[in-house]
Order: C-alpha cells, then sequence, then structure tokens
C-alpha cells in the first residue's frame, strides 16, 4: 500500500486545493479536487521522502515542473498522469556503494557484485581498510578515477532509470568539500588522496557519466555544497547544481555569498536549484522568487510552497535577455517581457528597471519583479 506524502508535500496539496485519498489506478482526467490546478510560470521543485498516494501523485503533476525522490517504483508515471512534461529526478550516489534501502539514494552498482568481481574498485586507506563518509559506516568508497567504473555506473544507470521512466538523476553525494572518517589511498599516486585531487577526480567522473546519460536523454543534477567553495569544473559538470539553500531569508554577505556560487552556474550555462521551502512572508516570498529569477536558466527550479500567494508564481517576465548587472548594491536582470531587481544590502539602492522612465529606490532587502511594466514588490 502506499504510503501518505511527507508533510511539506501534503501540506503543498493542501493548499492546492486538496489532493484527496488514493486509488487503484492513475486517474486521467484527474481529480476533481486538483482538476482546477494548473502549473505556475515558476518552474516549482519538490523533494519526496516517501511515496504519496496515487491521486497525490497527479496533484504534484500539475503543481511541479521537477520532483525529486529514490528509486520508487511507478512513481514518474503517477506523477505524469497529472502532466506529461513534468522532471522526475531519482537520488543516486556516484562516489559509494552500500546495501540499498526503499528510502535511500540508490547506488549505481551492487556492492557484493563489486567486491565479488572489481575488488580492485573499491578504495582503502592506508592500513587496507575500507573508506566510509561521516555517519555511514556501511557505505564504501569507490574508486571514481577508474574509467571502467565509471562506464560499468553510467550503463547499470541508463538502463535503470529508461526502465522506470524518470527522466534523470540527482547525485547526491557530489558535494565539493569531502569529508571522510579514514583517507583513502589514491589509485594513481599510491598516496593519501588530497582534496584538490579528489576535486578534480570528482568533476572528471560527474562529467564522464553526465556524457553517457545525456547521449540518452538523461539529465543531471549535482548536490554540490556548500556555497561557500566554489569549483568551476565541478559546477561545469553537471545539467543544474543544488546547494540546499535559497535566498528568501538572507541578507547581506550570506546573501552575496550565496549568489556568487549561482553566478558561477550562470557563467557555465548550468540550472539553478533554489531550496526557500514554506512558512515565508510576502516580503520573504518576493524576495526569494526575484533572487532566483536572477540565476535561473535551463534546467532550473524553485522550492517554495506556493501556499495561499499562488499568484505570485504566475508572474512570468519571460526569458532572459542578458546576465545581472549591478547598480550600486543592487542586481538588475533584464526578461524579453520585463526584468526583477534584488537589494540584498543594509541601506536603500537605486535601481533603473528596462523600459521604464523612472528609477526606482528599493529599501534594504527590497525587491521587485516587472512584468510587462506591472510591478509586483516586497515592500510597500
Amino acid at each position: 500500500m502506499r504510503r501518505a506524502l511527507t508533510a511539506a508535500a501534503a501540506l503543498a496539496c493542501v493548499i492546492a486545493a486538496g489532493c484527496g485519498g488514493g486509488s487503484s489506478a492513475p486517474t486521467t482526467p484527474p481529480p476533481s479536487k486538483c482538476a482546477g490546478i494548473t502549473r505556475p510560470a515558476t518552474p516549482l521543485l519538490i523533494r519526496l521522502r516517501v511515496p504519496p498516494t496515487l491521486a497525490a501523485a497527479t496533484c504534484l503533476g500539475r503543481t511541479y515542473t521537477n520532483v525529486v525522490a529514490p528509486d520508487w517504483a511507478g512513481l514518474p508515471a503517477e506523477v505524469q498522469d497529472g502532466d506529461q512534461g513534468v522532471h522526475v529526478f531519482q537520488e543516486r550516489v556516484l562516489q559509494y556503494g552500500f546495501v540499498s534501502c526503499s528510502d535511500c539514494p540508490r547506488p549505481g552498482l551492487d556492492l557484493t557484485e563489486v567486491r565479488r568481481d572489481h575488488p580492485d574498485w573499491i578504495l582503502k586507506d592506508a592500513s587496507g581498510a575500507d573508506v566510509h563518509p561521516p555517519g555511514h559506516p556501511g557505505w564504501v568508497m569507490f574508486d571514481i578515477s577508474n574509467p571502467n567504473y565509471l562506464q560499468a555506473w553510467a550503463t547499470a544507470v541508463e538502463t535503470q532509470l529508461s526502465d522506470g521512466g524518470w527522466t534523470g538523476v540527482e547525485l547526491v553525494d557530489a558535494g565539493n568539500l569531502p569529508a571522510w572518517t579514514n583517507s583513502p589511498i589514491d589509485a594513481n599516486t599510491g598516496q593519501d588522496m588530497t582534496v584538490a585531487d579528489h576535486a578534480r577526480y570528482l568533476a572528471e567522473a560527474m562529467a564522464e557519466v553526465r556524457g553517457g546519460l545525456k547521449s540518452n536523454n538523461f539529465a543531471v543534477i549535482a548536490q554540490n555544497q556548500p556555497f561557500t567553495i566554489i569549483d568551476p569544473h565541478q559546477i561545469a559538470s553537471s545539467d543544474a547544481v543544488s546547494v540546499n539553500r535559497g535566498f528568501a531569508r538572507l541578507r547581506g554577505s550570506a546573501w552575496t555569498s550565496l549568489y556568487t556560487y549561482f553566478e558561477a552556474a550562470l557563467d557555465s550555462r548550468v540550472g539553478a536549484w533554489v531550496w526557500d521551502g514554506g512558512n515565508l512572508d510576502h516580503q520573504q516570498r518576493v524576495f526569494g522568487l526575484a533572487s532566483y529569477l536572477l540565476v535561473s536558466g535551463l534546467w532550473s527550479g524553485y522550492s517554495v510552497l506556493p501556499g495561499t500567494e499562488r499568484a505570485l508564481y504566475e508572474l512570468n517576465p519571460g526569458v532572459p535577455s542578458v546576465a545581472p548587472i549591478r547598480q550600486g548594491d543592487a542586481l538588475v536582470r533584464e526578461f524579453d517581457s520585463g526584468s526583477v531587481a534584488v537589494n540584498p544590502g543594509s541601506t536603500p539602492a537605486t535601481v533603473q528597471l528596462p523600459g521604464r522612465s523612472s528609477p526606482l529606490v528599493l529599501p534594504p532587502g527590497g525587491a521587485v519583479i516587472d512584468v510587462t511594466g506591472r510591478l509586483t514588490t516586497s515592500f510597500s
């Protein structure tokens, strides 16, 4: 029996007019409780932690552009019953092997088979022991610099994604600051693996498996936190990057640091997955959305619960015309049907929006979204 939604997903369904209970088969058209829902202009993003009911999955498909979940059989078809254009991503691990569980990210290869057939793909420390990341004693580190391992991983994952109807993968272990309980011996040098070498191996591994997956029309999203470390090669080796943070509650140097990370992604033509979640007031919602629009591009997604302000996420300034530009302490980005401006600083900022005759003063923490001349602001 399918279980209920996570609290966040369930709340999203309730707010979106209710998703109803389960049924024995996908329904077309959608259940009446979400039949009137249309997907917002903003490509919304959600991560599921327990499987939704069939009716709830249909409602999710009519609200979200990107859905992320563990490898639950049948989920892509159930979500896409609401809208065939939904992207459904499977959580995956690239660097480690372990015994799979139903609610965990899925490794690419079976650890038992690797131990039996390719023990050289498993990294060891100086004492010959397996290497684990903190908090995961059952995870074993693979040699991501080994092209044979990467080819086997990509081949297995391509088959699994195709059979399940998935859009692509989110690599949950693509962080740019590695942590191990014991240092792995680098198979290429015979010495302890350095952080710099690991960063290079990870970028090259991501590029290698992404190349294989993209040839079969699958996308690769990378969890690449922390955002305080920017590795352009790792960022460029994915279709979109996530650092599991959003802009809505940030100001000053914290906002600037997150923006600088996503600016690097924008420069590499890589999408931004920005996570703001729920419990936002109106000012935070406008500020968060405007900040997301500054860095949005192909494969981008914005995680927020629409709540009672669903109309806000219907705002559509169109396709970005240029990269964001700085105007004093503020940033402005022009779109083909409008523009956005954000002032993350502690003092007012004067901006000139494209196509408007008069400048606009943004207060500290102020933002504005201009759609065909109509302004939506985070301030009165």
